[in-house]
Protein backbone atom coordinates (compact mmCIF):
# COMPACT_ATOMS: atom_id res chain seq x y z
CA UNK A 1 0.00 0.00 0.00
CA UNK A 2 3.10 2.27 1.09
CA UNK A 3 4.51 2.15 -2.87
CA UNK A 4 0.73 2.58 -3.74
CA UNK A 5 0.55 6.58 -2.34
CA UNK A 6 4.57 6.83 -3.35
CA UNK A 7 4.01 6.25 -6.92
CA UNK A 8 0.90 8.55 -6.89
CA UNK A 9 2.54 11.17 -5.42
CA UNK A 10 5.04 10.62 -8.16
CA UNK A 11 2.27 11.11 -10.77
CA UNK A 12 0.80 13.66 -9.22
CA UNK A 13 4.25 15.75 -9.43
CA UNK A 14 5.15 15.04 -12.95
CA UNK A 15 1.79 15.60 -14.53
CA UNK A 16 1.84 19.37 -12.62
CA UNK A 17 5.39 19.92 -13.83
CA UNK A 18 4.97 22.84 -16.07
CA UNK A 19 8.01 21.34 -18.41
CA UNK A 20 6.04 18.30 -19.84
CA UNK A 21 4.08 17.65 -22.70
CA UNK A 22 0.93 16.82 -20.97
CA UNK A 23 0.55 20.05 -18.88
CA UNK A 24 1.14 22.02 -22.37
CA UNK A 25 -1.53 19.92 -23.68
CA UNK A 26 -3.76 20.25 -20.93
CA UNK A 27 -2.98 24.08 -20.71
CA UNK A 28 -4.14 24.56 -24.31
CA UNK A 29 -6.99 23.24 -24.29
CA UNK A 30 -8.34 24.74 -20.95
CA UNK A 31 -6.77 28.18 -21.86
CA UNK A 32 -9.11 30.64 -23.93
CA UNK A 33 -6.61 31.80 -25.68
CA UNK A 34 -4.66 28.93 -27.55
CA UNK A 35 -1.47 27.89 -27.69
CA UNK A 36 -0.18 25.71 -30.87
CA UNK A 37 3.48 26.32 -29.25
CA UNK A 38 3.80 22.64 -27.20
CA UNK A 39 7.14 23.07 -26.46
CA UNK A 40 7.87 20.00 -24.86
CA UNK A 41 6.47 17.78 -27.20
CA UNK A 42 9.34 16.69 -28.60
CA UNK A 43 11.88 13.93 -29.54
CA UNK A 44 14.43 15.23 -27.24
CA UNK A 45 15.58 14.04 -23.48
CA UNK A 46 18.24 12.76 -21.06
CA UNK A 47 21.52 14.28 -21.58
CA UNK A 48 21.16 14.93 -25.88
CA UNK A 49 20.68 18.84 -25.74
CA UNK A 50 23.13 19.48 -23.08
CA UNK A 51 25.80 18.31 -25.72
CA UNK A 52 24.97 18.55 -28.73
CA UNK A 53 27.00 21.20 -30.58
CA UNK A 54 29.75 18.61 -30.18
CA UNK A 55 27.50 16.42 -31.98
CA UNK A 56 26.86 19.12 -34.73
CA UNK A 57 30.47 19.84 -35.04
CA UNK A 58 31.70 16.52 -35.58
CA UNK A 59 29.43 16.11 -38.20
CA UNK A 60 30.42 18.93 -39.95
CA UNK A 61 34.16 18.01 -39.32
CA UNK A 62 33.02 14.53 -41.30
CA UNK A 63 31.90 16.45 -44.01
CA UNK A 64 34.87 18.80 -44.27
CA UNK A 65 37.12 15.79 -44.55
CA UNK A 66 35.12 14.21 -47.23
CA UNK A 67 35.80 16.91 -49.36
CA UNK A 68 39.69 17.06 -48.93
CA UNK A 69 39.67 13.17 -49.36
CA UNK A 70 37.40 13.79 -52.83
CA UNK A 71 40.13 16.49 -53.59
CA UNK A 72 42.86 13.95 -52.84
CA UNK A 73 41.35 11.51 -54.79
CA UNK A 74 40.74 13.86 -57.71
CA UNK A 75 44.21 15.09 -57.72
CA UNK A 76 45.19 11.22 -58.18
CA UNK A 77 43.24 10.41 -60.94
CA UNK A 78 44.61 13.31 -63.37
CA UNK A 79 47.08 12.06 -66.20
CA UNK A 80 49.49 13.67 -64.78
CA UNK A 81 50.16 11.29 -61.69
CA UNK A 82 47.60 9.10 -62.67
CA UNK A 83 47.65 6.64 -59.45
CA UNK A 84 43.64 4.47 -59.78
CA UNK A 85 44.70 2.75 -56.49
CA UNK A 86 45.23 5.71 -54.37
CA UNK A 87 42.50 7.41 -55.79
CA UNK A 88 39.82 4.56 -55.46
CA UNK A 89 41.70 4.36 -51.79
CA UNK A 90 40.79 8.58 -50.82
CA UNK A 91 37.64 8.11 -53.00
CA UNK A 92 36.47 5.33 -50.33
CA UNK A 93 37.53 7.57 -47.65
CA UNK A 94 35.75 10.83 -48.73
CA UNK A 95 32.49 8.33 -49.38
CA UNK A 96 32.97 7.49 -45.83
CA UNK A 97 33.13 10.60 -43.93
CA UNK A 98 30.56 12.05 -46.21
CA UNK A 99 27.74 8.66 -45.07
CA UNK A 100 29.22 9.26 -41.40
CA UNK A 101 28.21 13.13 -41.39
CA UNK A 102 24.93 12.58 -43.15
CA UNK A 103 24.32 9.57 -40.25
CA UNK A 104 25.26 11.60 -37.69
CA UNK A 105 22.92 15.00 -38.68
CA UNK A 106 20.14 11.69 -39.04
CA UNK A 107 20.38 10.84 -35.87
CA UNK A 108 20.87 14.97 -34.50
CA UNK A 109 17.08 15.50 -36.04
CA UNK A 110 15.87 11.79 -34.76
CA UNK A 111 16.69 12.84 -31.28
CA UNK A 112 14.89 16.52 -31.61
CA UNK A 113 17.62 18.68 -32.58
CA UNK A 114 18.39 20.40 -35.66
CA UNK A 115 21.60 20.57 -37.41
CA UNK A 116 24.08 23.64 -37.80
CA UNK A 117 25.58 23.56 -40.97
CA UNK A 118 28.28 25.85 -39.88
CA UNK A 119 31.50 24.73 -41.59
CA UNK A 120 34.88 26.75 -40.51
CA UNK A 121 36.50 25.93 -44.05
CA UNK A 122 40.20 25.30 -44.24
CA UNK A 123 42.80 28.03 -46.07
CA UNK A 124 43.79 28.33 -49.15
CA UNK A 125 47.71 27.05 -48.47
CA UNK A 126 46.45 23.67 -46.55
CA UNK A 127 44.48 22.92 -49.66
CA UNK A 128 47.10 24.08 -51.89
CA UNK A 129 49.47 21.73 -50.16
CA UNK A 130 46.50 18.79 -50.38
CA UNK A 131 47.80 19.19 -54.15
CA UNK A 132 50.98 19.05 -53.28
CA UNK A 133 51.32 15.71 -51.91
CA UNK A 134 53.22 12.81 -53.26
CA UNK A 135 51.64 9.35 -52.48
CA UNK A 136 53.34 8.61 -49.12
CA UNK A 137 52.53 11.74 -47.48
CA UNK A 138 49.12 11.81 -48.70
CA UNK A 139 48.68 8.79 -47.38
CA UNK A 140 50.76 10.12 -43.93
CA UNK A 141 48.12 13.11 -44.03
CA UNK A 142 44.66 11.03 -44.04
CA UNK A 143 46.21 8.71 -41.44
CA UNK A 144 46.31 11.63 -39.34
CA UNK A 145 42.87 12.95 -39.89
CA UNK A 146 41.53 9.49 -39.17
CA UNK A 147 43.04 9.91 -36.08
CA UNK A 148 41.55 12.93 -35.12
CA UNK A 149 38.48 12.01 -36.29
CA UNK A 150 38.82 8.99 -33.94
CA UNK A 151 39.83 11.17 -31.01
CA UNK A 152 36.97 13.21 -31.48
CA UNK A 153 34.66 10.60 -31.41
CA UNK A 154 36.16 9.23 -28.13
CA UNK A 155 35.61 12.54 -26.64
CA UNK A 156 31.89 12.58 -27.41
CA UNK A 157 31.61 9.01 -25.73
CA UNK A 158 33.32 10.18 -22.75
CA UNK A 159 31.04 13.14 -22.43
CA UNK A 160 27.95 11.39 -22.88
CA UNK A 161 28.61 8.18 -20.97
CA UNK A 162 31.24 9.56 -18.01
CA UNK A 163 29.01 12.97 -17.30
CA UNK A 164 28.46 13.35 -13.39
CA UNK A 165 25.38 15.20 -13.94
CA UNK A 166 22.10 13.66 -15.46
CA UNK A 167 21.23 16.69 -17.67
CA UNK A 168 24.61 15.09 -19.40
CA UNK A 169 24.35 11.82 -19.63
CA UNK A 170 22.88 10.13 -22.57
CA UNK A 171 23.76 6.32 -23.02
CA UNK A 172 21.79 6.04 -26.23
CA UNK A 173 24.21 8.65 -27.89
CA UNK A 174 27.62 6.96 -26.11
CA UNK A 175 26.38 3.79 -27.77
CA UNK A 176 25.33 4.84 -31.17
CA UNK A 177 28.93 6.56 -31.48
CA UNK A 178 30.81 3.68 -30.21
CA UNK A 179 28.88 1.45 -32.48
CA UNK A 180 28.56 3.28 -35.81
CA UNK A 181 31.85 4.99 -35.38
CA UNK A 182 35.00 3.89 -32.86
CA UNK A 183 35.14 0.30 -34.21
CA UNK A 184 35.25 1.17 -37.74
CA UNK A 185 37.77 3.97 -37.26
CA UNK A 186 40.12 1.76 -35.38
CA UNK A 187 40.07 -0.31 -38.55
CA UNK A 188 40.40 2.25 -40.85
CA UNK A 189 43.36 3.53 -38.80
CA UNK A 190 45.31 0.16 -38.82
CA UNK A 191 45.02 -0.29 -42.66
CA UNK A 192 46.31 3.18 -43.20
CA UNK A 193 48.54 2.81 -40.95
CA UNK A 194 49.79 -0.35 -42.83
CA UNK A 195 49.57 1.01 -46.16
CA UNK A 196 51.90 4.05 -44.58
CA UNK A 197 54.62 2.49 -43.03
CA UNK A 198 54.82 -0.54 -46.09
CA UNK A 199 55.61 2.17 -48.93
CA UNK A 200 57.90 4.10 -46.58
CA UNK A 201 59.88 0.55 -46.49
CA UNK A 202 59.47 -0.08 -50.17
CA UNK A 203 60.65 3.57 -51.12
CA UNK A 204 63.57 2.99 -48.84
CA UNK A 205 64.76 -0.09 -50.23
CA UNK A 206 64.75 1.22 -53.89
CA UNK A 207 65.43 4.90 -53.02
CA UNK A 208 69.46 4.80 -54.53
CA UNK A 209 68.28 3.01 -57.45
CA UNK A 210 66.09 3.44 -60.93
CA UNK A 211 63.05 1.17 -59.47
CA UNK A 212 61.22 4.01 -57.36
CA UNK A 213 58.92 4.53 -59.89
CA UNK A 214 58.18 0.63 -60.63
CA UNK A 215 57.60 0.64 -56.51
CA UNK A 216 54.85 3.18 -56.71
CA UNK A 217 53.47 2.14 -60.01
CA UNK A 218 52.92 -1.59 -58.50
CA UNK A 219 52.02 -0.44 -54.70
CA UNK A 220 49.35 1.58 -56.40
CA UNK A 221 48.01 -2.06 -58.71
CA UNK A 222 48.32 -3.27 -54.44
CA UNK A 223 45.95 -0.41 -53.37
CA UNK A 224 43.84 -0.53 -56.21
CA UNK A 225 42.95 -4.24 -55.75
CA UNK A 226 41.77 -3.58 -51.59
CA UNK A 227 38.53 -3.02 -50.13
Amino acid sequence: MKWLLVLSAVLVAFTNAQDTCYYESVQGCNSPIANDDLVNCNAVFSGFAKNVGVLQRYANHQIEKSFEYLLLSANFGTFVKNRPGFEKQFRSLSDKSWSNGIELIKHITKRGGAHDFTITSSNKTEKKQILDLNELNALALTLDYEKTLALEAHHIHEKYSHAKHPTEYDPEIAHFIEEEFIEDQASTIRKLSGYTNDLKKLLKEYKDTNDVSLSLYLFDEYLGKQE
